[in-house]
C-alpha cells in the first residue's frame, strides 16, 4: 500500500513549528531527580532545574543533596525540607539558585556541613531570588552566599524553635546582594557566626536582627568594598560589629 505523500502546506507548518514554536518543557518530580531510602529523597547526581521547570517539595517531604550540586534555574517551591549536607569524605554539597526559590511556611531550608567530615563543605549560592515565609537556616559550619544582584526577602520569624532567618554556631552569611530583614521578620546570628555585608551588599532591616555573634560591615578602607544597613528595624544582641571583609 502506497503511504499518503504530505502536503507541502503540511511540511511548510512543520517546518515553521520546528523553527519557531516554543520547546515543550519537561515536568519534574522528586522522583526523576532523587532517590527515596525509606525516609527522605536522596539526590543522585548533579542536577538543574531549567528556567521553565517547577519543583515541588511537598509537606512532609525532605530532600537531601548529599555531595552532589543542585542548580536552579527555574522556581522550586518548599513545602517541605531542602536538606544541603553531605555524606562523603572530600565532596562538597553545593546549592546554586539562579531563578527564584519559595520558602512556604510549612517549608524549611538547612545548609549544615557533617561535623565528622571536615574536608567537605556546605554552600547555598543565590544568584536569583530567595522568599522565606518558613525557615532558612545556616547551621553549624554551613555557608550561605547572597551574590550582586541578588535578593532575600525574608517574611518569617523565629518563633518555637524554627522560623526567620537564622545562623547557627560557626555558621557563615556572605552578603554582596540585597537582604530584605521585612516588618516583623526576625534574623538571628548565633554566637560564633558570622556576617559579612560587603561589596555593595544591602542590609534592609524593617524587623528585628539578634547578632549574638560578629556582624562585618565593610567601611571601604579594605578591598571588598563597602556595606549598608538601613531600615527602621531594630539590632539588638551581645554581638561583636566590626569592618572585617570575608576571608
Amino acid at each position: 500500500m502506497v503511504g499518503k505523500k504530505r502536503s507541502g502546506l503540511a511540511n511548510d507548518r512543520r517546518a515553521y513549528c520546528y523553527s519557531l514554536c516554543p520547546p515543550i518543557c519537561p515536568s519534574i518530580t522528586l522522583t526523576d531527580i532523587a532517590t527515596f531510602n525509606g525516609i527522605n529523597w536522596l539526590l543522585n547526581q548533579d542536577t538543574t532545574i531549567l528556567a521553565c521547570q517547577t519543583l515541588e517539595i511537598p509537606v512532609g517531604q525532605e530532600l537531601q543533596t548529599n555531595h552532589f550540586t543542585l542548580t536552579n534555574n527555574g522556581t522550586i517551591n518548599v513545602r517541605g525540607t531542602i536538606r544541603n549536607d553531605q555524606d562523603t569524605i572530600g565532596n562538597n554539597s553545593i546549592t546554586i539558585n539562579n531563578g527564584t526559590i519559595n520558602i512556604f511556611p510549612t517549608g524549611t531550608i538547612v545548609v549544615v556541613r557533617n561535623l565528622f567530615i571536615s574536608s567537605s563543605d556546605s554552600i547555598f549560592t543565590n544568584n536569583g531570588v530567595v522568599n522565606n515565609y518558613g525557615d532558612f537556616f545556616c547551621q553549624t559550619y554551613g555557608v550561605i552566599n547572597n551574590n550582586a544582584g541578588s535578593r532575600i526577602n525574608n517574611y518569617s520569624f523565629y518563633s518555637g524553635g524554627t522560623g526567620g532567618f537564622r545562623l547557627n554556631y560557626k555558621g557563615t552569611f556572605n552578603n554582596a546582594g540585597t537582604f530584605i530583614n521585612n516588618t516583623g521578620a526576625t534574623s538571628l546570628n548565633a554566637f560564633d557566626a558570622t556576617i559579612y555585608n560587603y561589596g555593595g551588599g544591602t542590609i534592609i532591616n524593617n524587623g528585628t536582627i539578634t547578632n549574638n555573634g560578629t556582624l562585618n560591615n565593610a567601611d571601604g578602607l579594605s578591598t571588598c568594598g563597602v556595606g549598608t544597613i538601613s531600615g527602621s528595624g531594630t539590632i539588638v544582641g551581645l554581638g561583636i560589629n566590626g569592618t572585617v571583609c570575608p576571608p
